[in-house]
Protein backbone atom coordinates (compact mmCIF):
# COMPACT_ATOMS: atom_id res chain seq x y z
CA UNK A 1 0.00 0.00 0.00
CA UNK A 2 1.72 3.79 -0.96
CA UNK A 3 1.41 6.49 1.13
CA UNK A 4 -0.76 9.55 -0.15
CA UNK A 5 -0.50 12.77 -0.75
CA UNK A 6 -3.95 14.84 0.57
CA UNK A 7 -3.98 18.13 0.14
CA UNK A 8 -4.99 20.10 3.25
CA UNK A 9 -8.51 21.61 2.58
CA UNK A 10 -9.99 22.77 6.05
CA UNK A 11 -12.82 24.24 6.35
CA UNK A 12 -13.08 28.37 6.93
CA UNK A 13 -14.60 27.86 10.32
CA UNK A 14 -11.45 25.80 11.38
CA UNK A 15 -9.25 28.18 10.07
CA UNK A 16 -10.80 31.64 11.42
CA UNK A 17 -11.04 29.38 14.75
CA UNK A 18 -7.24 28.19 14.86
CA UNK A 19 -6.12 31.84 14.18
CA UNK A 20 -8.91 33.13 16.59
CA UNK A 21 -7.52 30.87 19.62
CA UNK A 22 -3.58 30.27 18.82
CA UNK A 23 -2.97 33.74 16.57
CA UNK A 24 0.15 33.87 14.80
CA UNK A 25 0.91 30.18 15.93
CA UNK A 26 -2.46 29.25 14.24
CA UNK A 27 -1.80 31.04 10.87
CA UNK A 28 2.18 29.69 10.92
CA UNK A 29 0.29 25.82 11.41
CA UNK A 30 -1.91 26.23 8.72
CA UNK A 31 0.65 27.17 6.13
CA UNK A 32 2.43 24.16 7.09
CA UNK A 33 -0.19 21.76 7.24
CA UNK A 34 -0.28 19.94 3.82
CA UNK A 35 3.48 19.72 4.77
CA UNK A 36 3.42 18.13 7.67
CA UNK A 37 0.40 16.00 6.37
CA UNK A 38 2.84 14.98 3.55
CA UNK A 39 5.54 14.32 5.91
CA UNK A 40 4.27 11.87 8.73
CA UNK A 41 1.75 10.04 5.69
CA UNK A 42 5.05 8.97 3.83
CA UNK A 43 7.29 8.13 6.65
CA UNK A 44 4.78 6.28 8.79
CA UNK A 45 3.50 5.02 5.79
CA UNK A 46 -0.09 5.96 6.19
CA UNK A 47 -2.88 6.29 3.37
CA UNK A 48 -5.43 9.01 3.86
CA UNK A 49 -8.72 8.10 3.70
CA UNK A 50 -10.29 11.61 4.21
CA UNK A 51 -10.43 14.37 6.98
CA UNK A 52 -12.83 13.53 9.81
CA UNK A 53 -15.92 15.55 10.41
CA UNK A 54 -16.31 18.21 13.38
CA UNK A 55 -12.90 19.33 13.49
CA UNK A 56 -12.59 21.46 16.38
CA UNK A 57 -8.71 22.06 17.58
CA UNK A 58 -7.19 19.96 15.37
CA UNK A 59 -6.87 18.66 11.76
CA UNK A 60 -8.07 15.05 12.01
CA UNK A 61 -7.37 12.53 9.14
CA UNK A 62 -9.03 9.17 8.73
CA UNK A 63 -5.88 6.72 7.30
CA UNK A 64 -5.08 3.37 7.03
CA UNK A 65 -1.36 2.03 8.10
CA UNK A 66 1.01 0.17 5.86
CA UNK A 67 -0.68 -3.24 8.09
CA UNK A 68 -4.23 -2.76 6.85
CA UNK A 69 -5.34 -1.51 10.09
CA UNK A 70 -7.04 1.79 10.53
CA UNK A 71 -6.21 4.57 12.42
CA UNK A 72 -6.57 8.63 13.39
CA UNK A 73 -3.81 11.02 12.24
CA UNK A 74 -4.76 13.90 14.36
CA UNK A 75 -2.92 17.28 13.97
CA UNK A 76 -2.73 20.11 16.23
CA UNK A 77 -0.65 23.25 16.98
CA UNK A 78 2.33 22.16 19.37
CA UNK A 79 1.75 24.18 22.30
CA UNK A 80 1.75 22.79 26.19
CA UNK A 81 -1.70 21.65 25.50
CA UNK A 82 -0.66 19.19 22.83
CA UNK A 83 2.13 18.15 24.90
CA UNK A 84 -0.66 17.06 27.94
CA UNK A 85 -2.56 15.28 25.31
CA UNK A 86 0.24 13.20 24.51
CA UNK A 87 1.10 12.54 28.28
CA UNK A 88 -2.96 11.74 29.25
CA UNK A 89 -3.39 9.37 26.16
CA UNK A 90 -0.58 7.76 26.98
CA UNK A 91 -1.61 7.09 30.85
CA UNK A 92 -4.80 5.74 29.76
CA UNK A 93 -2.30 3.15 27.39
CA UNK A 94 -5.38 1.59 25.81
CA UNK A 95 -7.93 1.14 28.73
CA UNK A 96 -11.06 3.40 28.81
CA UNK A 97 -9.18 5.87 25.94
CA UNK A 98 -8.02 4.65 22.29
CA UNK A 99 -4.71 3.92 22.39
CA UNK A 100 -1.71 6.22 21.22
CA UNK A 101 0.52 4.56 18.13
CA UNK A 102 2.82 7.03 17.83
CA UNK A 103 3.77 10.77 18.49
CA UNK A 104 6.06 13.47 17.64
CA UNK A 105 5.04 16.22 20.35
CA UNK A 106 7.19 19.31 19.24
CA UNK A 107 5.02 18.80 16.08
CA UNK A 108 1.98 18.32 17.73
CA UNK A 109 1.01 15.01 15.97
CA UNK A 110 -0.37 11.87 17.18
CA UNK A 111 -0.93 8.47 15.65
CA UNK A 112 -4.49 6.79 17.41
CA UNK A 113 -5.98 3.77 16.84
CA UNK A 114 -9.44 4.10 15.23
CA UNK A 115 -12.50 2.66 17.02
CA UNK A 116 -14.96 0.86 15.36
CA UNK A 117 -17.39 1.42 14.80
CA UNK A 118 -17.01 4.62 16.21
CA UNK A 119 -20.60 5.40 17.06
CA UNK A 120 -20.86 8.65 19.26
CA UNK A 121 -22.58 8.57 22.62
CA UNK A 122 -25.07 10.82 21.45
CA UNK A 123 -26.89 8.22 19.76
CA UNK A 124 -28.05 7.11 22.45
CA UNK A 125 -30.95 8.94 22.78
CA UNK A 126 -32.24 7.46 25.79
CA UNK A 127 -30.63 10.85 28.72
CA UNK A 128 -30.38 7.95 31.74
CA UNK A 129 -29.24 5.36 29.43
CA UNK A 130 -26.21 7.45 27.94
CA UNK A 131 -25.83 9.19 31.48
CA UNK A 132 -25.08 5.61 32.48
CA UNK A 133 -23.02 4.81 30.00
CA UNK A 134 -20.71 8.17 30.47
CA UNK A 135 -20.56 6.87 34.68
CA UNK A 136 -18.88 3.77 33.39
CA UNK A 137 -16.53 5.19 31.18
CA UNK A 138 -15.60 7.96 33.56
CA UNK A 139 -15.18 5.47 36.16
CA UNK A 140 -12.57 3.37 33.76
CA UNK A 141 -10.19 6.21 32.82
CA UNK A 142 -9.62 7.63 36.67
CA UNK A 143 -5.99 7.55 36.80
CA UNK A 144 -3.30 9.35 38.95
CA UNK A 145 -0.80 12.05 37.67
CA UNK A 146 1.66 10.50 35.64
CA UNK A 147 5.11 10.34 37.32
CA UNK A 148 7.26 13.82 36.55
CA UNK A 149 5.07 15.27 34.46
CA UNK A 150 3.81 18.75 35.04
CA UNK A 151 0.27 18.72 33.70
CA UNK A 152 -1.57 21.83 33.98
CA UNK A 153 -3.65 22.36 37.07
CA UNK A 154 -7.27 23.01 35.83
CA UNK A 155 -8.01 25.59 38.75
CA UNK A 156 -4.70 27.64 37.70
CA UNK A 157 -6.14 27.78 33.75
CA UNK A 158 -9.49 28.75 35.41
CA UNK A 159 -8.01 31.83 36.95
CA UNK A 160 -6.20 32.88 33.89
CA UNK A 161 -9.06 32.32 31.86
CA UNK A 162 -10.66 34.57 34.18
CA UNK A 163 -8.45 36.86 34.52
CA UNK A 164 -8.11 36.66 30.58
CA UNK A 165 -12.12 37.77 30.15
CA UNK A 166 -12.34 40.26 32.47
CA UNK A 167 -9.17 41.92 30.76
CA UNK A 168 -11.18 41.61 27.51
CA UNK A 169 -14.58 42.99 29.06
CA UNK A 170 -13.83 45.58 31.45
CA UNK A 171 -17.19 46.92 31.86
CA UNK A 172 -18.78 43.72 31.97
CA UNK A 173 -19.55 41.13 29.20
CA UNK A 174 -21.62 38.30 27.93
CA UNK A 175 -20.61 36.04 31.57
CA UNK A 176 -21.96 37.65 34.19
CA UNK A 177 -19.37 39.10 36.64
CA UNK A 178 -21.14 37.21 39.32
CA UNK A 179 -20.43 34.19 37.44
CA UNK A 180 -17.11 34.41 37.24
CA UNK A 181 -16.49 35.33 41.30
CA UNK A 182 -18.38 31.97 41.90
CA UNK A 183 -16.37 30.29 39.54
CA UNK A 184 -13.19 31.50 41.52
CA UNK A 185 -14.42 30.79 44.87
CA UNK A 186 -15.52 27.35 43.81
CA UNK A 187 -12.26 26.45 42.18
CA UNK A 188 -10.38 27.61 45.67
CA UNK A 189 -13.03 25.36 46.81
CA UNK A 190 -11.92 22.41 45.57
CA UNK A 191 -8.02 22.91 45.80
CA UNK A 192 -8.85 22.81 49.78
CA UNK A 193 -11.45 20.05 49.91
CA UNK A 194 -10.90 18.25 47.14
CA UNK A 195 -8.33 15.70 45.33
CA UNK A 196 -5.83 16.05 42.13
CA UNK A 197 -5.39 13.45 39.74
CA UNK A 198 -5.34 12.84 35.61
CA UNK A 199 -8.33 14.41 34.24
CA UNK A 200 -9.71 13.91 30.46
CA UNK A 201 -10.62 17.72 30.11
CA UNK A 202 -13.49 16.79 27.27
CA UNK A 203 -15.21 13.90 27.97
CA UNK A 204 -18.56 14.78 26.55
CA UNK A 205 -21.12 12.87 23.84
CA UNK A 206 -18.93 13.41 20.65
CA UNK A 207 -15.73 12.05 22.81
CA UNK A 208 -17.30 8.87 23.46
CA UNK A 209 -17.18 6.69 21.07
CA UNK A 210 -18.56 2.73 20.71
CA UNK A 211 -15.69 -0.03 20.17
CA UNK A 212 -16.96 -3.50 18.77
CA UNK A 213 -14.66 -5.31 21.46
CA UNK A 214 -14.16 -3.14 24.26
CA UNK A 215 -17.40 -1.01 24.50
CA UNK A 216 -17.48 2.98 25.15
CA UNK A 217 -14.00 4.42 24.88
CA UNK A 218 -12.98 7.78 25.14
CA UNK A 219 -11.44 9.68 22.98
CA UNK A 220 -9.02 13.36 22.49
CA UNK A 221 -8.07 13.61 26.15
CA UNK A 222 -7.00 17.29 26.96
CA UNK A 223 -4.83 15.99 29.69
CA UNK A 224 -5.48 18.32 33.03
CA UNK A 225 -4.71 17.71 36.50
CA UNK A 226 -7.58 18.54 38.86
CA UNK A 227 -10.56 16.93 41.20
CA UNK A 228 -12.20 14.26 39.41
CA UNK A 229 -15.91 15.77 39.94
CA UNK A 230 -14.05 18.61 37.13
CA UNK A 231 -14.65 15.58 34.46
CA UNK A 232 -18.47 15.93 35.05
CA UNK A 233 -19.21 19.15 33.47
CA UNK A 234 -18.36 19.05 29.32
CA UNK A 235 -21.09 15.64 29.45
CA UNK A 236 -23.54 18.12 31.33
CA UNK A 237 -23.15 21.08 29.35
CA UNK A 238 -23.19 19.58 25.99
CA UNK A 239 -26.11 18.06 24.37
CA UNK A 240 -28.60 20.70 25.40
CA UNK A 241 -30.16 22.14 22.56
CA UNK A 242 -33.88 21.56 22.18
CA UNK A 243 -33.95 19.65 25.19
CA UNK A 244 -35.56 20.73 28.41
CA UNK A 245 -32.45 22.43 30.39
CA UNK A 246 -33.18 22.29 34.02
CA UNK A 247 -35.11 18.80 33.37
CA UNK A 248 -32.25 17.39 31.55
CA UNK A 249 -29.31 18.46 34.10
CA UNK A 250 -31.62 17.27 37.13
CA UNK A 251 -31.71 13.81 35.07
CA UNK A 252 -28.22 13.91 34.44
CA UNK A 253 -26.50 14.73 37.93
CA UNK A 254 -29.63 12.63 39.78
CA UNK A 255 -27.89 9.30 37.72
CA UNK A 256 -24.31 10.70 38.46
CA UNK A 257 -24.65 11.45 42.13
CA UNK A 258 -26.35 7.91 42.66
CA UNK A 259 -23.06 5.80 40.83
CA UNK A 260 -20.30 7.64 41.17
CA UNK A 261 -18.18 8.54 44.34
CA UNK A 262 -18.96 12.57 44.01
CA UNK A 263 -20.92 14.22 46.79
CA UNK A 264 -23.47 16.37 45.79
CA UNK A 265 -21.94 20.16 46.85
CA UNK A 266 -18.07 18.45 45.07
CA UNK A 267 -20.26 17.71 41.99
CA UNK A 268 -21.97 21.27 41.40
CA UNK A 269 -19.14 23.47 42.49
CA UNK A 270 -16.96 21.76 40.08
CA UNK A 271 -19.46 21.84 37.52
CA UNK A 272 -19.59 25.97 38.00
CA UNK A 273 -16.11 25.60 38.10
CA UNK A 274 -15.86 24.30 34.55
CA UNK A 275 -19.09 25.85 33.43
CA UNK A 276 -17.86 29.23 33.72
CA UNK A 277 -14.20 28.38 32.56
CA UNK A 278 -15.84 27.22 29.00
CA UNK A 279 -18.05 30.28 28.87
CA UNK A 280 -15.03 32.59 29.31
CA UNK A 281 -12.98 30.80 26.42
CA UNK A 282 -16.48 30.90 24.24
CA UNK A 283 -16.24 34.48 24.76
CA UNK A 284 -12.92 34.63 23.30
CA UNK A 285 -14.25 33.37 20.08
CA UNK A 286 -17.42 35.00 20.02
CA UNK A 287 -19.49 32.11 20.74
CA UNK A 288 -22.94 33.75 22.38
CA UNK A 289 -25.03 30.80 21.70
CA UNK A 290 -22.83 28.70 24.22
CA UNK A 291 -22.41 30.98 26.40
CA UNK A 292 -26.72 31.91 27.15
CA UNK A 293 -26.69 27.80 27.62
CA UNK A 294 -23.44 27.74 29.85
CA UNK A 295 -24.84 31.06 31.73
CA UNK A 296 -28.56 29.21 32.45
CA UNK A 297 -26.74 25.90 33.21
CA UNK A 298 -24.81 27.68 36.30
CA UNK A 299 -27.17 29.92 37.61
CA UNK A 300 -29.17 26.17 37.94
CA UNK A 301 -26.07 24.64 39.29
CA UNK A 302 -25.81 27.68 41.88
CA UNK A 303 -29.63 26.82 42.90
CA UNK A 304 -28.57 23.24 43.54
CA UNK A 305 -26.10 24.20 46.09
CA UNK A 306 -28.41 26.38 48.28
Amino acid sequence: MKPSNHQADPPQEFKKRMVAVFGEAGRTYLDGLGETIARYTKDWGLTVKGPAPNLSYNYVLFVTRADGTEAVLKIGVPTEGSRNEVLAVSAYAGDGCAELLRAVPEDGVQLIERLSPGFMLRTIRDEREATERFCEVWAQIRRPLPDGAAIRPVGKMGLEAFANYRAMHPGGGPVPESHVALAEDCFRWLAEHGRTELLHGDLHHQNILLDKKRGWMAIDPHGYAGDPACDLAPYLYNELEGKPLEETLALRTSVMLGRLPVGRERLFRACIAMTVMSACWNAEEGNLPGIRLQNRMTDWCRGQLT
